[in-house]
């Protein structure tokens, strides 16, 4: 099963503060968000959904660490943030069902 990522909006103010939320896509339906935000002393991962109930279920921490993944592959050496890759990328990641 895949999902595609979607990013809804971002705030990166340097490599120690930043924040961006992410959509989970499935057949052109957003099914759950995803929070991420960090600074010099936390990083902090939220799901906001209902993952049993999802297209193909997974446990949260797996959906929130897979799009990190799929961002982290996609990245060249001109990939300033971690969010650029959306400019050039569509972000897809697959769950087993």
């Amino acid at each position: 099963m895949t999902y595609e990522i979607t990013l809804l909006n971002s705030d990166i103010r340097g490599p120690a503060t930043g924040a961006f939320r992410l959509g989970l896509v499935h057949d052109g339906a957003q099914q759950a968000e995803l929070e991420y935000h960090w600074n010099e002393t936390h990083f902090t991962a939220i799901f906001y959904g209902h993952a049993p109930s999802l297209p193909v279920p997974a446990h949260p921490s797996l959906l929130l660490q897979k799009p990190i993944a799929a961002m982290q592959d996609l990245k060249t050496a001109d990939t300033a943030l971690p969010t650029d890759v959306f400019l050039d990328h569509r972000v897809t990641i697959d769950i087993d069902s």
